[in-house]
């Protein structure tokens, strides 16, 4: 593959399409880029005008085998397609057979969420006193990755599009999901770190870059963080658990469902409720502090 093939500006032509005509949200933006990326380097595609169904399968393939859900290869499948759409309505002849694209069966919803004590131990793997300073830069980034979540509740593409200028003290303002304004905090140990990361990162403008100065993208954020909870014990680790993990936490803390919808920026509460987990066992306690009323009687 070769970044002077078609496929690339081709691409590149949709995105802007997207981003000035269209004007998606950043967050939709970046699950594009991320997609397309992921497409080119699976599929071997290097050009739509020589794209058939075999590319596509290949591609869905190569996902199925690295353990991705089949609601997330569904969701990527639909950028593809919108992508061929596009430019076949620009005049450009496609061979592959869009009809014979199928949604892969889903299956129920998983819906993991970690206590506190979890991430306690997820982060008790990561050696933030490391002698190599390339591996303590290593660990900090991803102390922090899974800190800023835990503390904030952001989604992926939230967490990768932050910057420098996000930052205000320990106050974090975004456009989240929607184009909605939003305003999160970390806790004082994570701006600490936070402080101490920008440093040594020489962060200028993107707050995730590598050691090249290059923005990293969800997928490689995705599988640092699944790394570290694979040491830690923890499998089939993905990154909306700590959103929910972050509900379920501030709902055991005492919060309101008012307040969590307020902090997840949900419109509705009736999202807000897919968050709250882990009241099993509990219910008898709820009714107790709620309902054990005595009526006496003379």
């Amino acid at each position: 593959m070769s970044k002077g093939d078609p496929i690339y500006s081709q691409v590149n032509e949709y995105l802007e399409y997207c981003e000035f005509v269209k004007q998606v949200s950043p967050m939709t933006l970046t699950a594009k880029k991320c997609c397309y990326k992921q497409f080119i380097e699976q599929s071997k595609c290097k050009d739509l005008e020589q794209l058939d169904n075999a590319d596509y399968n290949r591609w869905v393939k190569a996902q199925a085998k690295k353990g991705i859900s089949p609601r997330t290869i569904n969701m990527r499948s639909a950028h593809i397609i919108c992508l061929i759409k596009y430019h076949r309505e620009m005049g450009m002849s496609i061979p592959i057979k869009t009809p014979l694209i199928q949604k892969l069966k889903e299956g129920p919803v998983r819906r993991v969420f970690y206590l506190r004590k979890d991430i306690a131990k997820v982060l008790s793997v990561i050696d933030l006193d490391a002698e190599d300073d390339f591996e303590r830069r290593q660990n900090l980034m991803d102390w922090l990755l899974i800190r800023v979540c835990f503390d904030t509740g952001l989604r992926i593409s939230e967490l990768r599009n932050l910057q420098l200028e996000s930052f205000k003290g320990r106050q974090i303002n975004f456009i989240g999901k929607g184009f909605k304004e939003r305003t999160v905090w970390v806790a004082t140990e994570t701006y600490e770190y936070l402080q101490e990361w920008i440093e040594i990162a020489d962060v200028t403008d993107w707050l995730w870059v590598n050691e090249y100065h290059r923005h990293l993208c969800n997928d490689e954020l995705r599988i640092r963080m699944r790394k570290v909870f694979e040491k830690a014990g923890y499998d089939n680790f993905y990154p909306h658990a700590l959103r929910h993990t972050f509900g379920t936490d501030i709902q055991k803390q005492g919060a309101t469902l008012l307040e969590m919808q307020q902090m997840l920026g949900h419109a509705r509460a009736e999202t807000t409720e897919r968050y709250i987990h882990g009241l099993e066992g509990e219910q008898e306690k709820l009714f107790d502090t709620y309902r054990e009323v005595r009526f006496a009687t003379a």
